[in-house]
């Protein structure tokens, strides 16, 4: 199976999961505009952060948070405005292993949190998010691939972990 088939069939069955009593994810959390908040929240806190904002330098906040709104917003049962790329495309050059990984879920869950979503949406939206680990998580930096001939292979230490060394 082709990965971008792999990555939107996974993203039907979740959009087809996050329903819940007849009602959509997208219209039990406040719609669009609720995902928005969260993302802003959150690439606030990626932006901030000491390593994980190095592997958005250079990147224009508003467009990412754009992008992943259309995403999400497609996940959760929404209009389909989505056009960017598919996970596993978009993230082949960048070298995410579990750690950071989790480092972004635990972002996740506090903007999550701080935007005042409640548990059991926030758990669902937890969970969405969460299906794509398999797709992104690599073992080593021969698992990325330059996405076109001038790009680069991202991989940057936790800087958490250095200090720690020192």
């Amino acid at each position: 199976m082709s990965r971008m088939l792999e990555d939107t069939m996974l993203a039907t069955e979740l959009a087809d999961s996050a329903t819940q009593s007849g009602r959509k994810l997208i219209d039990r959390i406040g719609g669009r505009t609720t995902i928005e908040r969260v993302h802003k929240i959150f690439y606030d806190k990626i932006y901030a952060d000491h390593w994980m904002g190095k592997f958005f330098a250079g990147i224009n906040q508003v467009h990412i948070e754009n992008q992943q709104t259309d995403f999400m917003v497609m996940l959760f049962g929404g209009p389909k405005e989505f056009r960017g790329r598919m996970p596993i495309d978009a993230h082949e050059h960048i070298m995410i292993g579990e750690e950071l990984f989790a480092a972004r879920s635990e972002l996740l869950r506090q903007s999550l949190e701080e935007a005042g979503i409640g548990t059991s949406e926030r758990a669902d939206w937890l969970r969405i998010d969460t299906a794509f680990k398999k797709v992104l998580i690599k073992n080593s930096l021969n698992d990325c691939k330059k996405r076109f001939f001038t790009d680069e292979i991202l991989d940057f230490p936790n800087p958490k972990k250095l200090d720690k060394a020192s």
